[in-house]
């Protein structure tokens, strides 16, 4: 079966406190700080719309109702729901949770609400497609230490986990997962769990079908001070090179 691209539910994992933000930018959800003078989320839901999704789903936790009051039920042609933690789940907890809102027909795209990798959604899709994969994550080549799970590729695209090396592969925070896998989300118990920690070292355990999918696109990620200066100019480079994206009216430079 061929899956289409506007077919597919995204989950965006909102939930996280933003602790190692809170010097930067307080009293929001992390995917609510300000950049350019909105907030990143919109740019991550413009980038789904550019990418033609139409179903997305926000995991939310630490301060739900400022992006559910900010978006409400829908964001452009976009369809917004919204999977709620009472308490903290973790990235991983978070999902299984939220994946009980997605039927089990066809794919999900899973993407962390702090980071911005704008990369062809439908090209993932058809890898993911002709790998035959259970799961798919998008990855990047980055020569920091320590700060991001790194990968071993084998030369046919599977993934194993790797050696913090110099030069290495990363998870670039979007995940793509078979309706097979989407059933097994649904079948797990909801608790607190880690996406990076806890589960993908799980899904390589179980010799699943996971793939990389490698693209050299700007990264970032503004779950640090750091990053979260130079989003603004990421994020202005995607704008410019995205003409449907600067109609939308507050975005146009």
């Amino acid at each position: 079966m061929i899956h289409k691209t506007q077919n597919s539910t995204v989950i965006i994992l909102a939930g996280g406190f933003g602790t190692r933000l809170r010097a930067v930018v307080q009293d929001v959800p992390k995917p609510m700080a300000p950049i350019n003078d909105r907030p990143f989320l919109e740019f991550q839901l413009l980038f789904l719309e550019e990418s033609g999704v139409q179903n997305v789903v926000i995991a939310t936790g630490y301060k739900a109702d400022v992006i559910r009051d900010h978006f409400g039920h829908a964001f452009r042609s976009l369809k917004l729901r919204y999977s709620h933690e009472n308490e903290p789940l973790g990235t991983g907890g978070g999902l299984i949770k939220a994946a009980g809102l997605v039927s089990p027909v066809e794919p999900l795209f899973v993407m962390n609400g702090d980071t911005f990798f704008p990369i062809s959604l439908t090209n993932m899709l058809e890898s993911h497609q002709v790998n035959k994969a259970d799961i798919t994550m998008a990855m990047m080549k980055i020569h920091e230490r320590g700060r991001y799970s790194p990968f071993d590729i084998a030369p046919n695209g599977r993934l194993s986990i790797g050696s913090d090396g110099a030069s290495v592969h990363k998870s670039a925070g979007i995940y793509l997962f078979s309706p097979g896998m989407v059933s097994d989300l649904q079948a797990r118990r909801v608790e607190r769990l880690s996406f990076e920690d806890d589960l993908t070292p799980l899904f390589l355990d179980a010799d699943l079908q996971l793939f990389a999918y490698v693209a050299d696109v700007p990264f970032i990620d503004i779950g640090v001070p750091d990053d979260y200066h130079r989003a603004g100019l990421v994020i202005d480079q995607y704008v410019i090179e995205n003409p449907d994206v600067r109609k939308f009216q507050g975005v146009a430079k």
